[in-house]
Parts: C-alpha cells; sequence; structure tokens
C-alpha cells in the first residue's frame, strides 16, 4: 500500500522478508544477501559474516550500538578508531545502514573520513555545511547508473522533467538507466513507500557493457568510483550533484498506476522553481 504523508513515519513493526521481495529498490540487495529467507532481522555476527563472505578485500565489522552507552566517543569517530560500525538490533534503520556499508564498503568509508576531517576543523557539536551534505547523501541518497547515452537523463531530471523521463523515455530505464538506493533512511521509508517520499539523485556514468558484468563486478566499479568522488568533492560540487527525485515517480516503484495525470500531481512532482532575474 501507498500513504500520503501526513504524519511521522514510523517503520514496520517487526521484520517482514516480503517487504524486501515486493519491492524492486531492494532487488540489488536481495540477489547479494540471503535477506529473503530471513525470519529475523540478521543479528550483528551474520552481518559480519556476511560482510567478510561479499567483500574480503574490504570486510566491515559491525557491533551492538549499546557499546556507545559507555563509550564516550562521537559515532563517526568510534568507527574510524574501532573499524566496527555499532548497529541496534531489531531495528530497520540501522540494518539498511548496514545493507549499504557491506554492499558500498569504500564508499562509506570515505563519507566517514569525510566527516573526521570536518570534525577536526570545526568539531562535532554542529554539523559543518559539508558534513550536512555528507548526511544528506549518506541518508538519501539515489545513484542512477547510466551508459554515456544517456547523459542528458541527469540533465532532464535535475530540470523537474518528470513526464518526460519517467513516462515517455520509460524504456530506457530498461535498457540503461539503473536506478540504485544508497541511502540507508531512504530504504527504510521504502518499507512503507509514500507520496512525497523524495531522494537526493547522484547520477554516475558506467560502461557501455555494464549489464552484461557479473553483479559483485557491477557493484565493485560503482563502489570504487563513487568513493573516488566522496574522496575529493567539494561542497560546491556535492550541491551540485544533488537534487531532488521523487522515488515513486521510477518506473515500477509505485504500486498507483504511473499514467500521466500520476506525474500531473504537482505536490509531489513539483515544476522547476524559476529564479526571478534581477
Amino acid at each position: 500500500m501507498i500513504t500520503v504523508k501526513n504524519q511521522r513515519f514510523v517503520p514496520p513493526e517487526h521484520w517482514d522478508a516480503q517487504i524486501l521481495r515486493n519491492h524492486p529498490a531492494y532487488h540489488l540487495l536481495c540477489a547479494l544477501l540471503p535477506l529473503a529467507q530471513q525470519s529475523d532481522f540478521p543479528s550483528v555476527e551474520m552481518l559480519t559474516a556476511w560482510s567478510q563472505a561479499l567483500q574480503p578485500t574490504h570486510p566491515v565489522r559491525f557491533i551492538d550500538a549499546s557499546v556507545l552507552d559507555t563509550d564516550p566517543r562521537y559515532y563517526e569517530v568510534y568507527i574510524a578508531e574501532t573499524s566496527a560500525v555499532p548497529t541496534r538490533s531489531q531495528n530497520w534503520h540501522d540494518l539498511f545502514g548496514a545493507l549499504v556499508w557491506l554492499l558500498f564498503p569504500q564508499s562509506k568509508a570515505a563519507l566517514n573520513r569525510r566527516h573526521l576531517a570536518e570534525i577536526a576543523q570545526h568539531g562535532n557539536k554542529n554539523r559543518s555545511p559539508l558534513r550536512h551534505q555528507l548526511t544528506l547523501f549518506d541518508e538519501c541518497g539515489l545513484l542512477l547508473l547510466h551508459r554515456a547515452e544517456l547523459a542528458q537523463v541527469p540533465a532532464q531530471l535535475r530540470q523537474h522533467q518528470w513526464t518526460e523521463v519517467f513516462l515517455r523515455q520509460r524504456l530506457d530505464w530498461e535498457q540503461g538507466l539503473w536506478p540504485w538506493v544508497f541511502g540507508h533512511a531512504n530504504f527504510e521509508m521504502l518499507t512503507r513507500p509514500f507520496i512525497g517520499l523524495t531522494a537526493k539523485l547522484w547520477p554516475l556514468q558506467v560502461p557501455a557493457d555494464f549489464e552484461n558484468w557479473p553483479l559483485h563486478q557491477q557493484v565493485d566499479f560503482v563502489d570504487t568510483a563513487l568513493s573516488k568522488q566522496i574522496a575529493v568533492f567539494s561542497l560546491t560540487e556535492f550541491r551540485d550533484q544533488m537534487s531532488p527525485l521523487p522515488l515513486l515517480g521510477i518506473p515500477g516503484w509505485s504500486h498507483q498506476a504511473q499514467t500521466e495525470q500520476f506525474y500531473q500531481d504537482q505536490n509531489y512532482f513539483r515544476p522547476k522553481r524559476v529564479t526571478p532575474q534581477p
């Protein structure tokens, strides 16, 4: 069911693997990890074992988040100094955060290093402007993988040409565009999709034969390329890279009929704001 957001989001109370099987946003996770077969939330020990199996050259260790109750270190500092990711049990948000670490360990580590550099310069009491952008991507990023011949699509999406890209160019989403969720908050909210759910677009060009690669090779390519961008992007580049994208507009991602009328809902598919000329 798709709901209209009119109150604070609350995820499902209990584990439900059917959620992950039923929405295409989770297909990548389920293709690489035995999530759909789980009868309960994976434990931190299980997540660590999955990481070692999936990413043996970049393994990640997970630890129960209760460790932070007695450890004075800031979350990002704790990860950097212990190489362990505090993770709450029976918690959708932290589970998806851990799963993104599993798939994209280099990129998550690059985000962690940028946070640490900002904390060293500005302290951890308030997020610096760059840390705010890092957090936006970490929570809400959507990787739009595209071949070179579809490089115009991100530009069209930045201009809010929703009907053109999502409806009239629908076949492109089957033949040269791959939306991969990176932000763990969006993964969490897709457990109960609602009109209003929006991601931060992050385009990434992939080679022409990308779709023929084994899935592990695709993920490694994306993780390496993305981590390099995260490591060097300036505040301006982060802001320029990300733009709003209505997640339920992606073909096949809404259980409502994605007709022209669907995309005419300007409360969700908002037109591009025109900046007045001086």
